[in-house]
């Protein structure tokens, strides 16, 4: 099987992408300190199904390579950008990333750096509330080139979104070759490119200042999960089926 979605084989998969689950993690103190109740800090662990769930076990006994059930084989980390806590939004983004920093300074306006810009206004369908910041996503060799990341990234924002008016992402380089030498401004520029295309495809339209938004009023992005969730259960089916002709 292959797609516009799958730059692989579906016979190169180490599992059955069925089985992924995602984990949401968030802790805070009772009583909030620095800027904790204004950037709000998201870890989503994606796992082979569950530790000590049968089901999977029985799947690694008969193909003999799946993962260990359980098994940690990416993550995303998402950042809520909350409004009207009184703290500067602006000083909280800054002082945690510089992709941060930059997404923040595209979308709020100059007065004390507390309220949205115009730009931001015009983009956006209601442009009040939270903004929700998918700043990575991480997956284990073995498993890229599937269509995996916009997938398990549109799940998770689904989930993550509620009371958000938008998603911000600032498609950036997070990782690189061994061979640093290979790390060229053209370099750079092609493999941003590539991965704005992803954002693209689940609903993120350029913004500004290299920012891209996702507008969590439109409708279009939830076409896009939904042909997102096909793909990955056509890509499930796929792998069950494999050998089987």
């Amino acid at each position: 099987m292959t797609s516009a979605m799958t730059k692989r084989p579906v016979s190169e998969l180490p599992g059955d992408p069925a089985c992924l689950h995602l984990h949401y993690g968030h802790g805070h103190s009772a009583v909030p300190y620095d800027s904790e109740d204004t950037l709000e800090p998201w870890h989503v662990a994606i796992t082979y199904g569950t530790a000590g769930d049968e089901e999977w076990e029985d799947e690694e006994e008969r193909s003999g390579h799946a993962p260990v059930a359980g098994s940690e084989i990416g993550h995303l980390i998402l950042w809520r950008l909350r409004d009207y806590t009184g703290d500067n939004r602006w000083e909280a983004a800054d002082a945690e990333s510089g992709d941060l920093e930059v997404i923040v300074s595209a979308v709020l306006g100059r007065s004390e750096r507390t309220g949205y810009n115009a730009a931001f206004e015009k983009a956006i369908t209601h442009p009040f509330g939270d903004l929700l910041i998918l700043d990575r996503v991480s997956l284990d060799k073995a498993w890229r080139g599937f269509g995996l990341g916009p997938a398990l990234a549109v799940e998770a924002i689904r989930r993550l979104s509620r009371g958000c008016c938008a998603v911000a992402v600032f498609p950036a380089m997070g990782e690189y070759p061994e061979d640093r030498e290979q790390v060229t401004e053209a370099y750079r520029i092609e493999v941003k490119k590539k991965i704005a295309a992803l954002w693209e495809s689940i609903g993120f339209q350029p913004f500004r200042r290299g920012v891209w938004l996702l507008d969590t009023a439109l409708r279009r992005p939830e076409e896009l999960m939904q042909a997102r969730r096909k793909h990955l259960r056509a890509l499930g089916t796929a792998f069950q089926q494999r050998g089987s002709v």
